[in-house]
This record gives structure tokens, sequence and C-alpha cells, in this order.
């Protein structure tokens, strides 16, 4: 193909130039060829191209130039089969190259014509890019659609919705129910010998009939050997066909419906264990702690030489080994009957206005003698202005038990803080602070659960439960407040219990002596 040119250069006949501004007029795009060269091309061919039709370099440009070089071949052979009165294609597609370098797709539908006493070519020209586009969006999402249907493991089946004969079932339908394909295309579904419920299917179809989808329906269906299985049920309906169609899928759901409620009866037996063994527990409190007290009772006696008893040193150590041992034994047996009550919901917390520093004093002398066999000092600061709506007992035992942890697993010459103060938020705040062992931000996790102990030689060489700091979160619970650790190995643990500002009273000050008089 050889160049183009303007389209009012060659114009010597009359009847060719009122072809031409006749077809300059349309909105088709319009290509007049004789043999190699271009002698029309109208203003929406230049604006199909992209071209100015002013401009005679444009016009003038070779036809190659617009056309896309993968489609050349195409366009010539076509041509010279038109001319030379072979077989042509009497409307075709192809690309053609934009001034800006992109391309459009065009509809070219060609004929031989009379221009000018000269027998031509007429190619006549539509965009159809959009058309493309669409096409190639279409036959993208029915690959896609073809690709899921074939390879996704839920039975799909495909049948119309007014005489709901199947259209195409997938590869898993016909592996899940033992069929061949050409034995269930083309009858009804009702007909097919899967559904356990035989009215599950018009159910199902009448409720599609009103609505567009339906989306996870439980249905147990007999699949290959007539074994039953549970299916999740999807199905939609898909319109802009000859007539409704709908898409039933079915995801088979039996393990994870088994492994469900295995999961659910291993939960209840553990629940059920786990509670039989806390009231049990919890109601053991007078028969573990009667015989202890008496226990420690008479080995104070024996160890105190009451009532005229004479023992050697050696049986007076005895009787020491077994009072200590008993406390420590009713000391974890205490714990265990609290964290029960805990887990069995029967913790009970007496709720009263209270001064808390006496209760921490007690914690502190009854720990004093524990800390000075250890070599530990123990130092206090307390706000003696705020008052506590808590309950006396607990209130006590999360100070013991913070005291007690903290000086357990502080080593001889270190050092033990407690203190009592006001929070920023105008609550009130718990405090003790050691100089010990301290832990990683893993071993505060295990020393948080019940009976947790951190793996470490001090730890180790301790007597305890690991109950401390878990019966701590449950009593601040119980309370209202809330307990956080800060800890690093051998720099020592900070925990704390806050009180919120709900609970906490400023003490009212004394009156003056003539206020009183008054």
């Amino acid at each position: 193909m050889t160049t183009s040119i303007n389209p009012y250069t060659k114009h010597e006949k009359a009847d060719a130039s009122a072809q031409a501004l006749l077809l300059d007029e349309i909105a088709e795009g319009v290509l007049v060829r004789n043999h190699q060269e271009v002698v029309f091309a109208n203003k929406a061919m230049f604006s199909i191209l992209g071209a100015d039709f002013e401009n005679p370099a444009h016009a003038r440009r070779p036809v190659d130039d617009w056309v896309h070089p993968a489609d050349r071949q195409k366009i010539e052979q076509s041509f010279q089969a038109r001319v030379s009165g072979g077989e042509a294609a009497d409307q075709y597609e192809f690309r053609l190259v934009k001034m800006d370098g992109s391309y459009v797709w065009v509809s070219c539908r060609a004929a031989l014509i009379d221009w000018a006493g000269e027998t031509c070519v007429a190619a006549y020209i539509t965009d159809i890019s959009s058309e493309i586009e669409s096409r190639n969006k279409h036959q993208l999402s029915n690959d896609l659609f073809k690709n899921i249907f074939n390879v996704t493991p839920d039975f799909m089946l495909l049948f119309g919705l007014s005489d709901a004969c199947v259209i195409d079932v997938n590869p898993a339908f016909l592996n899940v129910f033992g069929y061949r394909k050409d034995a269930v295309v083309g009858r009804e579904v009702s007909t097919l010998n899967f559904w356990s419920d035989p009215t599950f299917f018009e159910r199902f179809l009448e409720e599609l009939k009103t609505t567009a989808s339906i989306t996870d329906i439980p249905a147990a269906l007999t699949t290959r050997g007539g074994v039953i299985r549970h299916f999740r049920m999807f199905a939609r309906r898909i319109d802009g066909v000859t007539e409704p169609l709908l898409l039933m899928t079915g995801r088979d759901v039996t393990e994870e419906i088994s492994h469900a409620q295995e999961l659910q009866r291993t939960r209840d037996a553990a629940e059920l264990s786990n509670r039989t063994k806390s009231e049990f527990l919890a109601n053991m409190s007078h028969e573990l702690r009667t015989p202890l007290n008496a226990i420690l009772g008479f080995s104070e006696l024996i160890r105190d030489g009451a009532g005229g008893i004479h023992l050697t040193d050696k049986h007076g150590e005895y009787a020491n080994d077994i009072h200590r041992s008993g406390t420590h034994l009713l000391a974890i047996i205490n714990d265990i009957l609290d964290l029960s009550k805990v887990e069995a919901g029967r913790l009970e917390a007496h709720i009263n206005l209270l001064d808390p520093i006496p209760c921490f004093d007690m914690c502190l002398r009854l720990i004093h003698h524990r800390a000075s066999e250890g070599g530990v000092s123990i130092r206090h600061e307390f706000d003696q202005t705020l008052m506590l709506e808590a309950d006396e007992r607990l209130l006590k035992q999360i100070g013991l038990n913070l005291l007690s942890n903290a000086v357990k697993f502080t080593e001889t010459g270190g050092s033990v803080d407690m203190s009592f103060s006001r929070s920023k938020d105008g609550g009130a705040c718990l405090a003790v602070c050691d100089t010990g062992i301290g832990m990683t931000a893993e071993e505060i996790t295990i020393a948080k659960r019940p009976f947790g102990q951190v793996d470490s030689s001090l730890s180790r060489s301790q007597q305890g439960s690991g109950l401390g700091l878990p019966l701590v979160v449950a009593f601040a619970e119980k309370l209202g407040a809330r307990m956080t650790i800060e800890s690093e190995p051998r720099q020592g643990t900070l925990v704390r219990v806050f009180f919120p500002s709900s609970v906490v009273r400023n003490r009212e000050a004394p009156q003056a002596p003539e206020a009183m008089a008054s």
C-alpha cells in the first residue's frame, strides 16, 4: 500500500466531488482505495485515527503506518483478492494505529465501487474498541467460570429455572454422587436420587424464584455408595440469558461437623470435670483444715513442752519440723481452696469502707520473720489519707501474696519496697517492688497461670503452690482492680494493683475540739 492524499486534491469530476461531500458528512469512517493509492478518506476516518484532517502531513502518511503490523498482511490479502475478483470477506476486524501510537479495533465492510470512472475498493470503518473490550471481558469471565466450575472441590449443578432440567455438572458432582455426565444432563434435578429429604429441592426452588440467591443452607444428601453426608448449599439465579438459570453448589462439611461435635463433647467433659473438681475442693474446706489444725496445735504443744512434756532436743526439732511442714501444707491448701472458689464462681467479697493501712501493716508483720531469715530488708510507704471500699480479707490476701512472692524470690542482701499511694486517675495503687531474680515476658505469662512456676535455680529451691499471682489477679478483679507486672531478669520485679477512683475515698479530717464542743 502507498500513501494517502488529501481528500480534496483529486476531485476533477463532479460526481466524485459530490460523493466526497456526501461521505464527509456521515459518522462512519470511509476510505476509498484505487490499487495502491488512497483517493479519499472522510473526516470521520481521520477522527478514528486521531489525525488532523487539515494537516497535509497526516493526510499523506503511508497507509501501512495506520494499520497494526500484525494485521497488515491480512488487509493486503483481502484487498488483492477483492480487486482480482477472488473470494474476500465482506466484513472483518483489524487494528488501526492512531497518531499517539495507541491502537483501535475497527470493523470493516468492504466493496468494489465506481469512483470517478475507476473501479476502487471502499472500506466502511466503525470503531468497535468498546465492543472488543466488552467481548474480551465476557470471554475472560467465561474462562474463569469454566475453570472454577471444573476445578472447585464443591459440587456444582447448573439447571433451568422453569423446567429444572440439568444443563451441566462439574467433575466434583460426578465424583461425589457417582454419576456419569450423560446420565445427568437433561434430567430434572428432582429425579436425581440423592435428596435425603424429598421436599428439600421443591422448597429450595420456590425460594429461588422470589430471591436472587440462597446461601449456607444445611442439607443431608445421599452420596456415592448410599452414604449420607452433610453439605452447606448455595444457589444463585443467573439472568440475562434466554431463560433464567440456577447455579447450585454444595460444600461437604461432614468432617467439620464431626470435628466440631467431638470438640464440643471434649469441651463439655472438660468443663464438667473442672466444675466437679472446683466444687469438690470448695466443699472440702472443713474436712481438710480441721485435721491440719489439730496437727498444728498438738505439734505446738509438743514443741513448747506444754503440760509438763519433756523432750530431748532432737524430739523438739522433730516437733518443730512437723509444725513447719503442717503450716506450709495449710497455706497451700488455703490457696487451692481459694482458687477453687474462684473457678467455681463461689468467691465472695464483703465490700465495706475500710482503712487499708492496718491490713498492709498486718501483712508486713506476718512476712517480717521470713524476710529476716532470708536477709531481705523491707521498706514501706503508705498514704494515710486514702480509704478503700473493699473486702478486708481479700485485701490482706493480695498484700500478703505479693510480699510473700517478693521475699521468696529475692536473694540475701536484697530489698522489698511496699507502697500505697494515689494514682494519676484519682484511684489508688498498691505496689510491691523487689530486687530479686526477675522474669522475662514469657516467664511472666507462666507465673500468672494457676500452678505456673518459673524454672530458675532460686525458684526451684523455694516451696510454693504457684498460686500467688493467679490469686492476686482473681482477688483484684473481684475488688474491681487490675494487676500489672513489670520485670526483667536479674533486675527485679514491680507488681502494681490499681484500684479505680470509684472505690477510693479521702479520709475525713478529725474535727477540732472547739467544733466538737459546739
